[in-house]
């Protein structure tokens, strides 16, 4: 298992780089996703697409592998009429992707993804239930850590959190940001989350700008409760989740995102439209930086829809 590499990656040394809009980068390679359970159903009708899904962000240098299970619970496969297969196919998207890490010639660690954008909210009760037996689904399949997601829903969040740290495997809350600034209440956040159980913060951004925003404007308050922070950002203030940006340039994107590495994110992942391209893109990007020699940030702050030239390397 790699994941105590990954760990010590947290607080130093070059940033994590992790892929989380796996389905975009499946819709890039033509992969049809239409309704909910369509990732189950690509789990057992076609295997060979998802190993080689992983084995192409394992040579595109990714840090972390997002298994796909997502929607591999009842309510998203029964959908396609495999309810009955959650714990299945959640092991085969697991072991595919432990699979792939193994194949590397660094350590990657795998982490099961807790939360979809692809079914709808339900009675708090029963998603509790649902939240806490995908968990122990992640858990027992393998899976190194678990990224919890809140479909949009504090509320959601944190019983995504408190399910997932039950299984006592690391646990990242993903923190969506839109338009509203940083504000008093995300210190009583970010308490709860490290609460519950979150050993990390990744903020789900829009634009480079945005990105550099949440991390100067949080520092201390993450400081003070003691989790590391990520930015997921999208492929442009455009991207839409699940749906590859095509108008995105990924080497540009990349050398923006330098920026917050300079900013202090621990983790810098691809969001909303983002592909394979992005992330080999950033994976590079980070790797030619001297990692005694931390980048400075450009003037100012850019996103994917800015001008600018890119950095030489």
């Amino acid at each position: 298992m790699s994941f105590s590499h990954v760990q010590a990656r947290l607080l130093a040394g070059r940033p994590l780089v992790v892929a989380v809009d796996s389905n975009a980068s499946l819709r890039a390679r033509g992969v049809a996703l239409d309704v909910p359970g369509a990732l189950g159903q690509l789990l057992r009708e076609r295997p060979d697409d998802v190993r080689e899904h992983y084995r192409v962000e394992v040579g595109c240098r990714a840090d972390v592998l997002a298994a796909l299970t997502g929607d591999t619970t009842p309510r998203a496969l029964a959908e396609v009429g495999m309810e009955h297969r959650a714990a299945q196919l959640t092991s085969r998207a697991v072991e595919l992707a432990l699979d792939a890490a193994e194949e590397s010639a660094k350590p990657v660690a795998v982490a099961g993804m807790l939360g979809s954008d692809m079914v709808t909210p339900v009675a708090a009760v029963r998603l509790h239930e649902e939240l806490a037996e995908h968990s122990a689904r992640l858990h027992a399949a393998g899976c190194e850590l678990l990224i919890a997601r809140g479909q949009g829903s504090r509320v959601t969040l944190m019983g995504a959190v408190v399910a997932a740290a039950r299984t006592e495997l690391p646990t990242w809350a993903v923190v969506e940001r839109t338009g509203e600034p940083a504000s008093d209440s995300d210190q009583e956040l970010f308490r709860a989350l490290r609460d519950a159980g979150a050993s990390a913060v990744l903020f789900e951004v829009s634009s480079v700008a945005r990105g550099v925003r949440e991390l100067t404007e949080t520092r201390q308050a993450l400081a003070d409760v003691g989790l590391p922070v990520g930015i997921l950002l999208a492929a442009s203030e455009l991207a839409l989740p699940g749906f590859p940006d095509t108008d995105s340039a990924p080497e540009r994107w990349a050398d923006h995102a330098l920026d917050l590495d300079a900013a202090g994110a621990r983790v810098i992942g691809g969001g909303a439209g983002t592909t394979e391209s992005h992330l080999r893109a950033l994976a590079r990007a980070l790797g030619s930086l001297h990692p005694s020699l931390p980048p400075q940030p450009s003037e100012p702050a850019v996103n994917d829809a800015s001008e600018r030239s890119p950095r030489n390397s």
